[in-house]
């Protein structure tokens, strides 16, 4: 055992499969937009005045607005900003900061906010209302000072040692892919879910990760060894000596895992026992590893999500910069099928500092094809783009969030003049380009035979059809239970889907995380699913599992479950079934 540290276990929602071992990083949610920048020995004496001199800054700021409150509301509002004075004119505290950048030769934003955040620990946890208050005013002069200091730096993020995994309270999409730059090897998070957008980055890139794991930002410690099973959703910290010695000499082999088992995928379509071909494709959010290796075995792509383009970059792509990567996509997976959906942005994708991402609700917000039909300039540079990738003729446009026809008939129109404009410049692309639609609303669900007349395909959005159908947030912990697309309820949506798709004969797909799950695959190829989209590391299971059901079968068991009142019923008849096979 690691001298002096007790092995204990913590079990969280395994959410991107695979094993990884290394050392932990926590990460803190200042940190997560603070950058870290290590200091020559000759740079501490000016990091040190520059962050004197973002405390004189922040204190005649906050004099400003105590004077503007004494003005416009009175006294007590004034004296808010008494309590925000003492604390940044605290000079224990600053000068703990300042002996931290001392001693760490880290920036001045960077030890600040470190301690800042040590310091409201023991408030956050505290009986006392008036304690837990000064957490908000400590945290508000606290962002004031980073922003000072943060308008006299340039913050530059390099890569963590080699088998870093972070720990945090919770991830952004963006975040994630910032830490995936910076060589990290998995991801374990306090809070969040499998379904969250955080989550689908990860297990796009490969990089284990278990979400939920109760209070892991505040248990594990940097600096701790740590093994993250992201098939069981086990982490286990501080492992005995035997045990982790053992895992060293397996390094390589667990490293490649998760690749591993998608070179070994067999030819595609998977067949049933009775002969009939189940189509599946993969879930792709970036240019990855799986790409070198899903194109040989014919897998195409049934959801490429562009929107993963804005965060990576920090703002939207050009119409150049989406070109070329739509044409790489489609020119690698040639000549299956590449589905690419147009942004689904919202507020809880949009950067922080973005002028787009004030919502409080963003799940019921400005998103998806609202906000494009919104913004028809950044609208028609992505369709533009989409279409001059087209020229290949693999490439189908995914249109999402919508929720009745006249959305279709608007986004319709735009891609028609977009059309128009493409000729006229004699550019090529394919003109007889197919367009879908998510089905991710119960409005867009209960219209489906309306909104099947006019377009080419169906793909059913699982996660958000469940979140808006339950009335359940599928970001809150505290509803892991209540989040279920297997509900009744939302069967019976996916039912009316794949009935209008039957009578203007076109494809019904599904992408949510469904798609993928084991117990679920029956019931959907059964009810007549054209094609089940998942997250790559899901496929070899998938194609395992379809090799041992009959056609017939899983029709017999999709009118069985169909007919099921409560969820334990339908859980109950999917691994009854799943046992038998």
């Amino acid at each position: 055992m690691t001298i002096g540290k007790k092995t204990y276990t913590l079990k969280g929602i395994p959410t991107s499969p695979g094993l990884a071992f290394g050392t932990t990083r926590v990460v803190y949610s200042w940190e997560q937009s603070v950058g870290e920048r290590v200091l020559d020995r000759a740079q501490v004496a000016s990091e040190i005045i520059r962050l004197d001199e973002a405390i004189n800054e922040t204190l005649l700021e906050i004099n400003r607005l105590k004077k503007m409150a004494g003005e416009k509301v009175g006294g007590p509002a004034a004296r808010i900003f008494d309590t925000q004075l003492m604390i940044v004119s605290d000079q224990a505290f600053l000068k703990k900061v300042k002996d931290q950048i001392r001693s760490s030769r880290r920036n001045a934003e960077f030890a600040y906010s470190m301690l800042v955040e040590k310091s409201v620990i023991p408030l956050k946890k505290s009986k006392d209302v008036y304690m837990r208050q000064m957490v908000y005013e400590i945290e508000a002069v606290s962002k004031k000072v980073v922003n000072q200091l943060r308008g006299h730096s340039e913050i530059r993020d390099g890569a963590y040692p080699p088998d870093t995994i972070v720990v945090a309270q919770n991830f952004t999409a963006a975040e994630i892919l910032n830490l995936y730059d910076r060589k990290v090897r998995a991801f374990v998070t306090s809070e969040g879910s499998s379904t969250s957008h955080m989550a689908l980055v990860a297990r796009s890139l490969l990089i284990p990760t278990i979400v939920a794991a109760p209070n892991a930002h505040l248990r594990v410690k940097t600096g701790d060894r740590i093994i993250v099973d992201g098939d069981t959703g086990e982490v286990t910290v501080n492992p005995p000596d035997d045990v982790w010695n053992e895992l060293l000499k397996k390094k390589a082999s667990l490293k490649a895992l998760p690749l591993t088992k998608l070179k070994k995928l067999p030819d595609f379509p998977p067949r049933t026992k009775d002969n009939v071909k189940i189509y599946l494709a993969a879930n792709i959010n970036l240019p990855g590893p799986a790409d070198r290796i899903l194109p040989k075995h014919n897998v195409g792509i049934g959801l490429y999500r562009t929107e993963f383009l804005y965060l990576q970059k920090g703002s939207f792509p050009t119409e150049e910069e989406q070109f070329e990567l739509y044409d790489y996509v489609a020119g690698t997976y040639s000549p299956q099928s590449v589905v690419i959906r147009t942004f689904d942005l919202g507020s809880d994708k949009y950067y922080k500092n973005d002028r787009f991402g004030q919502e409080k609700n963003p799940a019921l917000g400005w998103r998806g094809i609202r906000s494009a039909l919104d913004m028809p300039k950044l609208f028609r540079s992505q369709i533009r783009a989409i279409l001059r990738a087209s020229h290949r003729g693999n490439v189908k446009i995914l249109l999402p969030m919508v929720t009745d026809i006249s959305e279709v008939r608007k986004a319709a129109n735009l891609i028609k003049r977009t059309m128009v404009g493409l000729r006229k410049e004699h550019c090529k692309f394919d003109s007889h380009i197919k367009i879908g639609i998510m089905i991710e609303v119960p409005s867009a669900a209960l219209n489906s035979d309306q909104l099947a007349e006019k377009v080419d395909f169906f793909s059913i959005g699982s996660n958000d059809l469940t979140q808006y159908t339950l009335a359940v947030d599928r970001d809150n912990r505290k509803l892991l239970k209540a989040f279920n697309p297997m509900h009744p309820a939302v069967i019976k949506l996916y039912k009316f889907c794949i009935d209008a798709a039957r009578q203007y004969s076109i494809p019904v797909n599904i992408c949510g995380e469904i798609s993928g799950d084991i117990l679920a695959i029956p019931l959907l190829i059964g009810m007549g699913m054209t094609l089940l989209s998942m997250n790559p590391t899901k496929l070899h299971n998938a194609c395992n599992l379809i090799s041992r059901i009959r056609y017939e079968d899983a029709r017999d068991l999709a009118d069985n479950v169909l007919r099921a009142k409560t969820l334990k019923e339908v859980e109950s008849k999917l691994l009854e079934f799943n046992m038998s096979i």
